[in-house]
């Protein structure tokens, strides 16, 4: 059937871009395309490959991701360069009969504001009636040059029962001050 034969790329998640340097907050995900735009779902040889387009900096990471089911997901790409820049890249692939196919984003900005990072600490329950503590590390991935309030909240996700296993943790806020990048959060683990 010649309409299930790649034949475009289309941009299924545009990627989100983080502070120069950083991986971007949201990677983007291309799919291989047939004539009328269904994704060709028996494609798993086609790579797709990202480059700046337009705009002066460094892209890095993994810029090639050979296709899966007929989408190319990114894992790890980054951006540096300056935020008062426009940057657009553009994904290619060699797809049917070796022919060339690509597709822009919109024009993206370097944000200039850093980076929250959470860590997913893990401890073992031991029903001792003991407590335990469990400490989240909240990184900022550089400092600020003002006051950054972070809101958190208990949301209850996951196997950890609320109150039986662990302390409920109050919503509250946390402050990094302009040379702050590094904070806590503690959960008593019962």
């Amino acid at each position: 059937k010649p309409f299930w034969h790649p034949f475009k790329l289309a941009i299924a998640t545009a990627p989100v871009l983080a502070a120069s340097g950083e991986v971007f907050v949201t990677q983007p995900v291309v799919q291989i395309q047939d004539a009328t735009g269904r994704t060709v779902f028996t494609d798993d040889t086609t790579q797709v490959t990202f480059a700046i387009d337009s705009g002066k900096g460094t892209l890095g990471g993994t810029t090639t991701a050979r296709a899966s089911k007929g989408v190319a997901r990114f894992t790890d790409l980054t951006l540096t360069g300056s935020s008062t820049e426009k940057y657009v890249l553009k994904a290619s692939a060699a797809i049917h009969n070796a022919n060339a196919a690509e597709i822009e984003t919109e024009a993206l900005r370097l944000s200039d504001l850093p980076v929250l990072s959470v860590s997913t600490p893990m401890v073992a329950e031991g029903d001792t009636g003991e407590a335990t503590q469990l400490v989240f590390k909240v990184t900022l991935s550089a400092a600020s040059k003002s006051e950054v309030r972070v809101n958190y909240a208990d949301t209850e996700a996951g196997t950890a029962a609320r109150g039986t296993d662990y302390t409920v943790i109050e919503g509250d806020t946390l402050t990094f001050e302009a040379v702050e990048t590094e904070q806590n959060i503690t959960a008593q683990i019962k």
